[in-house]
């Protein structure tokens, strides 16, 4: 540990003692060779080879993120435990988003309505068997062919280029939730719904990755349904980015590459979305504050019952156009449901604040580079970065007078 400074050494600065831990691979980057480990799991299939009569791309960055129902890798006990029915039900889309990276960098999110009534374009299977277009529920289009009607129904029912897909499936979101160590999320009310097998308290409370999949899960006990539980998971998926660019997560190697891990090893995505790629969005995605990101859900018309199908909803036709056009020319998404940007201020600047760093791990010169990145962000780094005397550590400390307990925050 280091030994905190008592007198601040210039008038006008606070000093405050940091021990870098391990956690110091996050502030530098975790490394090329984890970085291919991590990445080297994820699974890739062909998506786009087969889809026909694409719209154009013209700006931005559109994935279609996919929730399935795939049940794989769950023993019966694991099903029993998350609610999830012992059967084999066949494989659906039980949530379908858009995440649109605009051409300002900008996130915005767009949640699909499972029940969309949508036409699902002529598809022929593996088998050799085609089957017609119909119109049907939107989440039919992966049941019925796999990520690659699913694109292509989204991409005929919205004119938007679809970029790259994304798919994780029960199992994977447990384990994702889990490797962060849970997500914390806030209730209004209380949560009951045996189907998904959740009973939650209101107010604040961590969910574990099977509370967190039940979460996501529960409709039964919302007269809303369906819309009410796309709230709920645009709700959870910004909590959940919240936590993964924490610092509890971000200056915690072992908990960031555990994350890490279950992520890339639960993730299925097209083949011509590259390793590279993927590590460079990751990249990007770390310097983009969670209250920027916007979260919309597909403008509804009207709820019918079509023959044969059942209850469905009909979008907007004006303001979903609306909205498609932003998605389409990669223009920063604003409207019902966007984050508004806030610039955060702080008290104490980091002009203001002196920090002395110490490397706590193991890995020569990764102290060295934490420093050179706190001084990029403008806080002064004073001294020689020294190993300490403790290099078992697995998260940050800050140590610091009391009289500067303003400045940590800011650090923070």
């Amino acid at each position: 540990m280091a030994a905190t400074t008592d007198t601040p050494k210039r008038p006008r600065r606070r000093t405050v003692a940091v021990v870098l831990a391990a956690g110091v691979l996050a502030v530098s980057g975790i490394g090329y060779a984890a970085a291919s480990e991590v990445t080297g799991q994820v699974q890739h299939v062909d998506v786009f080879e087969s889809v026909k009569n694409r719209p154009d791309n013209d700006g931005g960055t559109n994935i279609l993120l996919v929730g399935s129902d795939d049940r794989t890798g769950l023993s019966r006990k694991e099903r029993k435990e998350l609610s999830v029915g012992q059967g084999e039900y066949g494989r659906h889309t039980d949530s379908m988003m858009l995440v649109h990276i605009a051409d300002d960098g900008s996130i915005g999110v767009v949640s699909i309505p499972r029940d969309s009534y949508v036409e699902i374009p002529s598809h022929t299977g593996a088998s050799g068997i085609t089957s017609k277009a119909s119109k049907q529920k939107i989440n039919a289009a992966y049941s019925i062919g796999g990520p690659t009607l699913a694109v292509q129904t989204v991409e005929q029912a919205t004119g938007v280029h679809i970029d790259h897909y994304a798919e994780i499936n029960f199992a994977g979101f447990v384990n994702m939730v889990d490797g962060l160590g849970g997500v914390p999320i806030c209730t209004k009310t209380p949560i009951q719904d045996e189907k998904a097998g959740l009973d939650l308290p209101a107010g604040e409370q961590t969910l574990d990755g099977a509370q967190a999949l039940g979460f996501v899960r529960a409709r039964y006990f919302d007269p809303s349904a369906d819309l009410g539980r796309m709230k709920r998971q645009q709700q959870f998926l910004g909590a959940m980015f919240n936590q993964a660019t924490s610092p509890a997560v971000l200056i915690n190697p072992p908990r960031l590459f555990t994350f890490l891990n279950s992520a890339a090893g639960s993730i299925t995505v097209d083949e011509d979305f590259s390793n590279r790629e993927m590590w460079n969005m990751m990249g990007k995605l770390r310097s983009v504050s969670p209250s920027a990101i916007s979260f919309q859900t597909i403008p509804i018309g009207e709820e019918i019952n079509a023959g044969g199908v059942g209850s469905v909803v009909v979008w907007d036709e004006q303001k979903s156009e609306e909205l498609f056009a932003k998605l389409k020319t990669g223009a920063a998404l604003t409207g019902p449901g966007s984050a508004k940007k806030s610039i955060q201020t702080v008290e104490i600047a980091p002009s203001e604040i002196s920090i002395r760093v110490y490397n706590g791990s193991t890995v020569s010169g990764l102290g060295s580079k934490a420093a050179k990145e706190l001084e990029a962000a403008g806080y002064g780094v004073t001294g020689t970065v020294l190993n300490a005397s403790d290099s078992t550590g697995t998260e940050t400390v800050i140590e610091f007078d009391s009289r500067y307990s303003t400045s940590v925050k800011t650090l923070e």
